[in-house]
């Protein structure tokens, strides 16, 4: 009996302008694909689309798309489809349509379930890959109140920088850092005002460190992150005390992660560090050459790891970056860096 014929992979499509999606959809279906369904973001549910309907999600980050950060992070929180994601728009041409049908493939490939695994759905790959790296019991929510931090004010102090795919790359690496580190720790994440409170709580489930969004005259302290918030202009005074300006910052995105990484450079020197995380564009590029110049460390997260390799790319072109690695490799070099002894003086 002859062998079935395979099954086309069967693609859902995110585009915002009209005139790409025709051109994706045809390009696609050109290369034997078959499009199940073509919506602009607002539109697209991901709880509704499942496996057993669509093998993949093409995501193309328009101008428009790319400005709906708190959707793009909920489809790679909720989607139990496979995600890869567009940047460079639509160029046309053989050659770019057959590398981007084979990563298509490779992508749906690698995320089909073994026999014996079952996905629950809305698991996300990224959000699964994250759990399986975790390693260890989330710790419980702890409530922080101004003023019952006993922590001393940093004398070191990291900026981690993040956009798209972030909050998937900062609860890896949070999650492996020990409550020892002399560092206090900055975020800078392109995300909607509404859901600033909502990260801290769920970087606050997976870390020993405390973390809270940044609140006006209080000092950046050791074992402490604190996240800058999108509707004001974050700054330092030369004591390390918080600001929260009402003043326009630079970029499309907002915080500007250059800004903020200019500010803990001019603050705190050689004592300052960067992480560039997961992010479309180049923003944290020009501040983390800043915090270079001042003598301090910068450390990007690896292309391989990321949702989308812009940010820390754009970072490495700098000829600044000194360590990359996945989330969980950049913890680990720098409890191997910094840490200490609990306990120790």
């Amino acid at each position: 009996m002859a062998d079935a014929m395979p099954r086309a992979l069967r693609v859902a499509l995110i585009a915002e302008q009209a005139t790409q999606g025709k051109n994706l959809k045809e390009l696609l279906e050109a290369g034997g694909l078959h499009v199940i369904l073509e919506q602009a973001i607002g539109d697209y549910d991901p709880q509704a689309v499942g496996t057993e309907t669509v093998d993949v999600l093409l995501v193309n980050l328009d101008e428009s798309t790319s400005q709906e950060m708190d959707r793009l992070e909920a489809l790679i929180e909720f989607s139990s489809v496979p995600i890869l994601f567009n940047e460079g728009g639509v160029p046309g041409g053989g050659g770019w349509g057959r590398k981007l049908i084979a990563k298509l493939a490779s992508l749906a490939q690698a995320h089909q379930p073994h026999p014996a695994q079952t996905t629950q759905r809305g698991a996300q790959p990224v959000e699964v890959a994250a759990s399986e790296t975790t390693g260890k019991t989330r710790p419980a929510l702890r409530v922080v109140t101004p003023g019952s931090d006993p922590t001393a004010p940093a004398q070191m102090v990291w900026v981690l920088g993040a956009s798209l795919g972030g909050p998937q790359a900062l609860k890896q690496f949070l999650s492996k850092l020990p409550d020892t580190l002399p560092i206090g720790f900055v975020i800078a994440q392109h995300i909607g005002k509404p859901f600033v409170p909502l990260l801290a709580e769920q970087l606050g489930r997976v870390t020993p460190l405390r973390v809270m969004p940044a609140e006006e005259g209080r000092t950046v302290r050791a074992r402490e992150v604190i996240l800058v918030p999108i509707d004001r202009r974050f700054a330092l005074t030369e004591a390390g005390v918080v600001e929260l300006r009402d003043e326009p910052t630079r970029g499309p995105y907002k915080p500007c992660i250059d800004e903020v990484m200019e500010e803990v450079a001019r603050c705190y020197g050689r004592n300052a560090g960067t992480i560039v995380f997961s992010g479309m564009g180049e923003d944290g590029a020009l501040g983390a050459v800043t915090i270079s110049a001042a003598g301090g460390q910068v450390w990007a997260q690896d292309a391989a790891s990321c949702v989308i390799g812009s940010m820390p790319d754009a970072t490495r072109r700098r000829g600044v970056v000194e360590f990359s690695g996945t989330p969980e490799e950049l913890a680990l070099r720098m409890e191997a860096r910094f840490g200490v002894q609990a306990g120790a003086s």
